[in-house]
Parts: structure tokens; C-alpha cells; sequence
């Protein structure tokens, strides 16, 4: 074997070197996303609570005769449209959710569902986001409306 021969078999070794390394740092990655997917779940799952914990109060405070006087047309429109938008964020991770629903499902059903959870989980961010943004507004709402009653008062 000539010197320029084993100069390209060294330099083909160091490439599939190369494409290994990159290979095992996608599959780590890969590995860490499945290990934490129920992580994002847990978050997405508290973050829907907290929602709904701050949708029970809103409806409460509203409930109150005092409070529901309090509040002008628009922001009743305002809340209109949010529980809209709410409402249409949550049927979206509850379409996810039913996708990926792993009871009663057999061992190997269940690590698909994982990749698969993986693979949705940059779809679960905006949703998330959208939340988020939907938390904001209705917990200024909330205060609002609690502000104007103390100031009433």
C-alpha cells in the first residue's frame, strides 16, 4: 500500500469517526428527551391546574353580584375571548394527550408512546406558551376585578 493509499484509509477512518461521535451525541440527546418526556408532562400537567385553579376563582368572584357589576362590557368580552382561546388550547393537549394515553397499553406500546411523546413534545411548547399568555390575562382579570370590589368598599 502506497503512502497516499493509507492516507485516505486513515482519513476515511477518522470521517466514520467523525459520523460515530456525531451519531452518539444525537442518540444522548435522543436518550435524554425520552428520559425527561415525563418531565414535560408533569410541568404541562401543573400548568393546566393552575389554570383551572385560576379559572374556578375567576368564576367565583364573578359569581358575587358586587364583582359582576363591577366589570365593563368589554372586559366581559375580554374573558369571552379567553375562555375561548382556553378552551381551545386545552383541547389540543387533550388530543395529545388521548394519542398518548398509556393505560392499558402493553410494555412495548408504551416505549413507542414515549418516542412518540418525544417526537410531539416542540408541539407541546406553543401550547404551553399559549397557556402561559391565557394565565397572565386571567389572573389580571382576577385582579381587577378583586381591586375595584376593595375599592368600591
Amino acid at each position: 500500500m502506497s503512502g497516499l493509499e493509507i492516507i485516505g484509509v486513515a482519513a476515511s477512518i477518522i470521517q466514520v469517526a467523525d459520523l460515530g461521535t456525531s451519531l452518539s451525541v444525537k442518540l444522548f440527546s435522543f436518550y435524554r428527551r425520552v428520559k425527561n418526556a415525563n418531565e414535560t408532562i408533569q410541568l404541562l400537567s401543573n400548568e393546566v391546574a393552575l389554570v383551572s385553579a385560576i379559572l374556578r376563582e375567576l368564576g367565583d368572584s364573578l359569581k358575587v353580584e358586587e364583582s359582576s357589576k363591577l366589570c365593563s362590557e368589554e372586559a366581559f368580552q375580554t374573558l369571552e375571548h379567553v375562555l375561548e382561546q382556553c378552551r381551545g388550547v386545552l383541547r389540543q393537549i387533550e388530543k395529545v394527550v388521548d394519542v398518548n394515553d398509556q393505560s392499558s397499553r402493553s410494555r412495548l406500546q408504551q416505549v413507542t408512546g414515549k418516542f412518540k411523546l418525544v417526537l410531539l413534545e416542540p408541539s407541546l411548547e406553543p401550547l404551553k406558551a399559549d397557556l402561559d399568555r391565557l394565565k397572565s390575562t386571567m389572573l389580571l382579570l382576577l385582579n381587577v376585578i378583586m381591586f375595584a370590589g376593595k375599592v368600591r368598599k
